[in-house]
């Protein structure tokens, strides 16, 4: 089923400049990316994997070369949560640059694609297990801005080559780009310059965090007169070159490496990062300024990197850890609200799930369900195992009414039960 959606979405701005960062475009991009049928991108899940093979098929039709001895993947190995091997999966890309002087000394465009999948907190979830957390903003929004880049690029091509990256397992802790950083699809020693796009969605009051400003000697003075240039934007620069993001890993193998980030906020790495909360034309403004300072780095040949201490490479928003204060209220919030059925579940029988106990007083018993009845569906969302079951639950809140379909000594029947 899912094989069906990887079909490029066609743009209303294709055939007018198919080089243009257009809203309708990026929007398009994210729509399939933190779309439900994706089930959040786990990194190393079949969701992750379509988002990766999204990606790629758009290398390829903005005409991008495979950077990875023929291939536009770059694949390594993690573990899983109960410690079995999984395979994470990059997208690498190359766009060759126009100055032959220069033709080994490349710029690096890079996003994280993965993001917190059903809700499984060693993806960094905070919402409840089962629950897809889309994450629109999380990276779809800095995924769909690197498709954006490439695509201006490829029609208005840099002196400098440049690779464009993917990164898989950021949620991890930035096993993607750990892993193509050292196994170097592009020798670190051969590149330029980094620019990491990580979440880029949600401009508001037109904050721009931009990090990395001082990984480089000449970047301060090159590039100021770009950002003072520039309106519209309330700035928050910052000198150092980690963060927690991919520009991470490129900095600490010597590259001056930049981060583009609109902040965190009440939604971060919950089930309501959701594209309708996607500041488009924010978004549209915020990959302007990169083009323009792409372009302003692409005039010169070399930059001079700086050797940070850990403090000083630590670049964060001043006030990141009280906004995250917040969110962890805001989440604790959140799960009291979790509304609850009441059902001790038996042993799958492979048609449903057969009850084995009820709750006194519960949301279940309430609704007229018993013990041994065989839950089917809940919310016409099929209840064959546990795990199913905690899907159909996760997400209901306390007062939520939902549909249950069951069987009861064979016959089929359905009732309406309020989550408590």
């Amino acid at each position: 089923m899912l094989s069906l959606l990887l079909v490029a979405p066609i743009t209303p701005a294709l055939a007018q400049d198919p080089s243009a960062i257009r809203a309708q475009d990026l929007q398009a991009h994210i729509s399939f990316l933190a779309s439900d049928a994706l089930e959040g991108r786990g990194s190393g899940t079949h969701g992750s994997m379509i988002a990766s093979q999204y990606v790629a098929q758009h290398w390829r039709r903005f005409g991008l070369q495979p950077a990875n001895d023929g291939s536009y993947f770059h694949e390594f190995e993690m573990r899983s949560t109960n410690g079995a091997p999984q395979v994470g999966r990059n997208t690498c890309a190359i766009l060759p640059g126009t100055d032959p002087s220069v033709a080994n000394r490349y710029i690096v465009i890079g996003a994280h694609h993965d993001h917190a999948g059903l809700g499984d907190p060693i993806n960094g979830a905070m919402g409840f297990v089962g629950e897809i957390h889309n994450g629109a903003d999380d990276n779809a929004s800095g995924t769909s801005g690197a498709l954006e880049l490439a695509e201006y690029f490829a029609a208005n091509p840099l002196r400098h080559p440049i690779l464009f990256v993917t990164f898989d397992a950021e949620e991890r802790g930035l096993l993607g780009s750990e892993a193509i950083v050292r196994d170097k699809v592009v020798d670190p020693e051969n590149m330029l310059f980094m620019m990491n796009l990580d979440m880029i969605g949600r401009l508001t009051n037109d904050y721009l965090f931009v990090g990395g400003i001082g990984t480089a000697e000449e970047l301060d003075g090159l590039l100021k007169p770009i950002f003072g240039a520039t309106e519209g934007f309330d700035f928050e620069f910052h000198p150092g070159g980690e963060a927690p993001s991919d520009n991470t890993n490129y900095y600490r193998a010597g590259v001056p490496a930049m981060f583009f980030f609109t902040h965190i906020h009440l939604d971060y790495h919950l089930p309501e990062d959701d594209v309708d909360k996607i500041n488009y034309k924010g978004a549209v403004r915020i990959l302007q300024l990169a083009i323009s300072t792409l372009s302003k780095i692409d005039t010169i040949d070399q930059l001079t990197y700086v050797q940070q201490t850990r403090k000083e490479a630590a670049g964060t928003p001043k006030d990141f850890s009280q906004r995250m204060v917040d969110h962890m209220r805001n989440i604790a919030e959140r799960r009291e609200k979790r509304g609850r059925l009441g059902v001790r579940p038996g042993n799958a029988d492979g048609m449903g799930m057969p009850i084995e106990s009820i709750t006194s007083e519960s949301a279940a018993e309430l609704a007229g369900l018993q013990a041994n009845d065989v839950l089917l569906s809940i919310d016409g969302f099929r209840t064959v195992d546990r795990d199913s079951l905690r899907r159909a639950l996760a997400g209901k809140f306390k007062g939520t009414e939902i549909r249950v379909v069951f069987l009861r000594n064979g016959e089929r029947m359905s009732i309406t039960a309020t989550m408590k």
